[in-house]
């Protein structure tokens, strides 16, 4: 298996499990479909494993396609059991109040699924969760749709009725049909959003999960505490600078001097260790564009003129020089030949 940068991502390799079993549940045989993704289904009823997020996501769209279903991810909430994610399921099965459930979701969510923003902000009028995931892992929308599935299955436990309160907003595109969405989800639901987000009125954070076990959350609280956050080994830097590189390419490519100052040292002694592994700033900023030029072109329909913007350069004759460069051939020609479905 070739690695690749969005393979720094990782999940719960339980989460797996209920998709595959919904997938067989449609006659689709699932297990080869993992195998192309690079999955090992031998792995996916161990809640201890963990697998590529990236590669996740490309086998819940690869079985969306063959299901011919949009709303896959949706409905695949049904192969489910409890406990498919360990202490972090029962753990917000387990909450007493919708306060506690968003405290535990918002400090442990990017533990279960590595996460680029998880934020909660409890204010007079309302609770504001957003989360959203690394620009690197392209095609989320199914599986946007199962964990919010995921989520708001518990949270019903909660609000009953008072569900519809809940204002959600999803990064997913909408889909043709939303009704679906709304039945299992909100009927406030939005899509098309920067971000995900989950705004609670104030007056429900102390409702009662009439299901709780009290102590129970207290254990599954700290067996998440003891999980530590997965990040870039600080004391390898090139791995620490390529991984910031890739993720920030569209909004500021990071130069020598605002990454030295990120991992505090100096220019000097940056470049010093760089060059000591045989690469360099100009070098790293290059091998990630061409990784993620590859995957845009190949994987998304994104417009040469968006790709260009997101890979951080000034204009597109800039982009197909590069190109040429890295392929031998310009965008156009790459995206011709390399074409795969989403």
């Amino acid at each position: 298996m070739i690695t690749t940068l969005a393979d720094q991502f990782e999940v719960a390799a339980g989460l797996a499990s209920g998709i595959s079993r919904y997938a067989e549940s449609l006659g689709i045989d699932a297990d080869p479909i993992a195998r192309a993704c690079a999955l090992d289904p031998a792995c996916f009823d161990d809640i201890n494993k963990r697998i590529s997020l990236d590669r996740l996501c490309r086998y819940m769209e690869a079985l969306a396609l063959i299901a011919g279903d949009d709303l896959f991810g949706l409905k695949s909430i049904a192969g489910f059991e409890k406990g498919a994610s360990g202490p972090f399921g029962y753990g917000l099965m387990n909450a007493p109040t919708v306060r506690d459930f968003l405290m535990f979701f918002g400090r442990n969510m990017g533990k279960i699924s590595e996460t680029r923003l998880c934020t909660l902000e409890i204010g007079a009028r309302s609770a504001h969760f957003e989360w959203t995931f690394s620009p690197l892992i392209l095609h989320r929308g199914q599986y946007v749709d199962l964990g919010t599935a995921q989520g708001f299955n518990i949270l019903r436990m909660f609000l009953g009725d008072d569900i519809n309160r809940v204002r959600l907003e999803l990064e997913r595109k909408k889909p043709i049909n939303t009704s679906l969405h709304k039945q299992l989800l909100t009927q406030n639901v939005s899509f098309n959003a920067p971000v995900n987000a989950m705004i609670i009125p104030a007056d429900c954070l102390e409702r009662i999960n009439p299901d709780a076990d009290p102590r129970l959350f207290a254990m599954m609280s700290q067996q998440m505490d003891a999980i530590p956050l997965r990040r870039t080994d600080p004391d390898d830097p090139v791995a620490a600078i390529r991984f910031h590189v890739a993720e920030n390419l569209a909004s500021n490519t990071p130069t020598l001097a605002s990454e030295s100052e990120r991992l505090g040292m100096s220019p000097r002694t940056l470049q010093r260790r760089l060059t000591d592994a045989g690469t360099s700033m100009q070098a790293i900023v290059d091998e990630c564009r061409r990784e993620m030029a590859a995957r845009l072109l190949s994987e998304t329909d994104l417009t040469l003129s968006s790709i260009t913007y997101k890979l951080g350069f000034s204009a597109p004759a800039a982009f197909t020089r590069s190109a040429i460069r890295w392929y031998g051939m310009t965008p156009s020609q790459y995206r011709k030949e390399n074409r795969k479905a989403p």
